[in-house]
């Protein structure tokens, strides 16, 4: 897993680049639904119950900010973006 930051005036951009297999172009849709996972077949190597990535969306929304997943051929990049320290908006 490769892990980038930056920010600009507005924003702080996290990037995760999972050099794993990928998420296939047909669950791109689907991936942030609770429940939905990439492979879900019973031989997978990694278990898992498909909540991480819509519990993560979640959390980042509640801040104000977007979590989006960005397709780059042989791995899957996804980016948090939330907004500059002050400009957040209150977890309740």
């Amino acid at each position: 897993i490769v892990l980038e930051v930056s920010c600009d005036a507005e924003h702080v951009h996290l990037t995760v680049i999972d050099q794993g297999p990928g998420v296939p172009e047909a669950m791109r849709e689907r991936i942030f639904e609770r429940f939905v996972q990439a492979d879900a077949s019973d031989g997978r190597a990694r278990g898992g119950t498909g909540l991480g990535l819509p519990i993560s969306r979640g959390l980042v929304e509640r801040q104000g900010g977007t979590l989006t997943l960005e397709p780059v051929p042989g791995r899957t990049r996804f980016v948090v973006t939330l907004p500059s320290v002050g400009k957040s908006t209150p977890v309740l």
